[in-house]
């Protein structure tokens, strides 16, 4: 058994994610598992489009650009500072992002 009080509590957290993995159903584990390539998908190709924009408007000195971009790029980053929740049938699962 594991000792609860010997152990970081995220990683008991997830290790009880993982053992409630067994009584899910094989549809409830593919639908987290797909929501979960999505939302890390959709973060990572925004920030990148973002970065890559503020690099060009810092090329460009593009000043206005720059402001938007550097903006909305940190509410991404806010936004997701916290991680994710998804859930399917009942069953949570937390993302992190970086």
């Amino acid at each position: 058994m594991i000792n609860d009080f010997a152990m970081n509590p995220s990683v008991t957290r997830q290790l009880k994610v993982i053992r409630s993995l067994q009584a899910r159903s094989e549809d409830t584990v593919q639908s987290l598992y797909a929501q979960a390539v999505l939302e890390y998908s959709l973060y990572h190709y925004n920030k990148n489009m973002l970065y890559n924009v503020i690099d060009e408007a810092l090329t460009k000195r593009d000043k206005e650009l720059f402001e938007k971009s550097v903006i909305e790029y940190n509410q991404l980053i806010e936004s997701h500072r916290e991680g994710k929740t998804v859930s399917e049938n009942g069953f949570e699962l937390y993302l992190h992002f970086e």
